[in-house]
C-alpha cells in the first residue's frame, strides 16, 4: 500500500484530499506545520507528499529542501494558489514533482492518484515485457542466457557495460525472475551519493546518531531486505567504507550509524560499473577482496552498435511508448528515418537511442518519423571530426521553445494540463520544460 503525507494547516482542505486517497486505497498521514511535515516524513516514509506553500512556522520551499535532503526519491506535490504560479514553478527547479491550485479540481487529484498508482505497478518490471522491448540479435542472447541460467541461484552478479547500455534494466529482469520477485527491488546509484551520506544512505542511522538525525532511519540495506539491491557505479564506494561493506557481504548483517547492535538482513546483491573498475583495484582504491565477493558472476553487457538487428526492435517500442504518452497517432518510420537509426554509432547506447524517439514523437507532424525528426549528433555530419553541436543554434532553439512555452501557459491562464495539449506535449515534458525556465 502507498503511502501519502499531506502536510496543510488548512484542516478541511487536509480531510479532502485524505478522503479522496484513502477511497483509492493509499495510506494517509495529515501533518499542519512544517516541522510536523518534516518530522512526519521521517517517521511515516511517504511515496508522495502534498506540500501547501503557506505553513504556520516556515515556508514550502524550506520545507521542500528538507524532504529532498532527506529522500530525494519522495514525490513532493506543492498546493498552491492562482497567483503563485512563478513560485510553483520555482519549486519544481528545486525537485518537486508537481504542483495543483486551489480551489483545487477533483478531476486533477484523481489525474495524481493515478499516476502515483501506475507508479506502484510500475515498480518492478514484467520480465517478459522487458525482454520483448530488447530485441533478439545474438549479442544479446548471449547475455539473456546468462540471466536464465542464474536468476534462480542466490548467488552475487556484476554486471560491466557503457554508460546507457541497460544495467538497470538487467538488474530488474534478474529479480523480477527470481525467488525474490515479490520482495523489493531497491536501486542506488553510487556515483551520486556525496561520501559523507554513503553510510548513512546505505546502513541507516539511529536517533541523534549526527546533527540532524531527529529520528531512525533504515538504511537501502535494510528496506531491501529479503529481495534485491542493484548498486550501480559501485566503484564509487568511499575507501573508509569497503571494509563495513564487505561485513554486510560476509555476515548478512548490518550496523546503523549510531547503533550498537547489528541487524541480520537477507538481500541479494547486484553491483555494475561502467568505468574500469580493475584499474581501481590495481591502484587500490578499490579492495581486491570485496571485488571477488561482488563478483561472484559476471555478465558483459554489449553496446547498442554491437546490437545492430534490435536498433528498430528498441526505437519501435520506444515509438509506442511516447505516441501514448503524448497522445499522438505516430505508427512508424520513414526509410530514411531506419536507414539513419541503424547506420548511427549510438555512443549513449539505448539511452540516446530511447531520448532520440521521444523527440522525434514531439517534432513530428504526421504519423511518421522521417530523418529530419531525428536529434543524432553525426545524422547531418561527413565526419566524426565534426559531430561538435553549433552552440549558436542550440541556444536559438532553446529561447525560442521556452518563449512558446511562456505564451502558452499564459493562452491557458496556467492551466497546465491545457497547455500541454495545446503544446501537444505531454505533461511531464513541460514539467522538465519548467525546471529550465525564468517565467518572470
Amino acid at each position: 500500500m502507498r503511502k501519502v503525507l499531506i502536510i496543510d494547516d488548512d484542516k478541511i482542505v487536509g480531510i479532502t484530499l485524505a478522503q479522496i486517497f484513502e477511497r483509492e486505497n493509499f495510506e494517509v498521514k495529515i501533518a499542519h506545520s512544517g516541522n510536523e511535515g518534516i518530522a512526519a516524513t521521517i517517521e511515516f516514509l511517504p511515496d508522495i507528499v502534498l506540500l501547501d506553500f503557506k505553513l504556520p512556522d516556515m515556508d514550502g520551499f524550506q520545507v521542500l529542501k528538507k524532504i529532498k535532503d532527506y529522500d530525494k526519491n519522495i514525490d513532493v506535490v506543492m498546493i498552491t494558489s492562482y497567483g503563485e504560479i512563478p513560485r510553483a514553478v520555482k519549486a519544481i527547479k528545486m525537485g518537486a514533482t508537481d504542483f495543483f491550485t486551489k480551489p483545487f479540481d477533483k478531476a486533477e487529484i484523481m489525474r495524481l492518484v493515478k499516476s502515483t498508482q501506475k507508479k506502484q505497478r510500475d515498480v518492478v518490471s514484467d520480465s517478459n515485457d522487458i525482454q520483448r522491448m530488447m530485441g533478439n540479435s545474438e549479442p544479446l542472447q548471449h547475455v539473456l542466457d546468462k540471466i536464465n541460467r542464474i536468476h534462480s541461484h542466490d548467488i552475487n552478479v556484476f554486471l560491466e557495460g557503457e554508460t546507457g547500455t541497460g544495467k538497470e534494466l538487467f538488474a530488474r529482469m534478474i529479480h523480477a525472475k527470481s525467488p525474490r520477485r515479490n520482495k523489493p527491488f531497491i536501486a542506488v546509484d553510487c556515483g551520486a551519493i556525496p561520501d559523507n551520506l554513503f553510510e548513512s544512505e546505505l546502513f541507516g542511522h539511529t536517533k541523534g546518531a549526527f546533527t540532524g538525525a531527529i529520528s531512525d532511519k533504515k538504511g537501502k540495506f535494510e528496506l531491501a531486505d529479503g529481495g534485491t539491491i542493484f548498486l550501480d557505479e559501485i566503484n564509487s564506494l568511499p575507501t573508509n567504507l569497503q571494509p563495513k561493506f564487505l561485513r554486510v557481504i560476509q555476515e548478512n548483517e548490518i550496523q546503523r550509524l549510531g547503533a550498537e547492535k547489528t541487524t541480520k538482513i537477507n538481500v541479494r546483491i547486484i553491483a555494475a560499473s561502467n568505468n574500469d573498475i580493475y584499474n581501481d583495484v590495481k591502484n587500490g582504491s578499490f579492495r581486491e577482496d570485496l571485488f571477488y565477493r561482488i563478483h561472484e558472476f559476471k555478465i558483459d553487457l554489449p553496446t547498442l552498435k554491437q546490437r545492430r538487428d534490435d536498433i528498430m526492435v528498441i526505437a519501435i517500442y520506444f515509438l509506442k511508448e511516447f505516441s501514448r504518452e503524448y497522445q499522438k497517432e505516430v505508427t512508424g518510420f520513414s526509410k530514411d528515418a531506419i536507414n539513419a537509426l541503424t547506420d548511427y554509432a549510438w555512443p549513449g547506447n539505448i539511452r540516446e537511442l530511447k531520448n532520440a524517439i521521444r523527440s522525434a514523437v514531439i517534432l513530428t507532424d504526421s504519423n511518421i518519423i522521417t530523418k529530419e525528426h531525428l536529434i543524432l549528433k553525426n545524422i547531418r555530419k561527413n565526419s566524426e571530426e565534426r559531430q561538435a553541436e553549433n552552440p549558436v543554434y542550440d541556444n536559438f532553439v532553446s529561447k525560442t521553445e521556452d518563449e512558446i512555452i511562456c505564451k502558452t501557459l499564459e493562452k491557458a491562464k496556467y492551466n497546465k494540463t491545457k497547455a500541454a495539449k495545446l503544446l501537444g506535449i505531454s505533461r511531464s515534458y513541460l514539467y522538465k520544460k519548467l525546471k529550465n525556465i525564468d517565467l518572470e
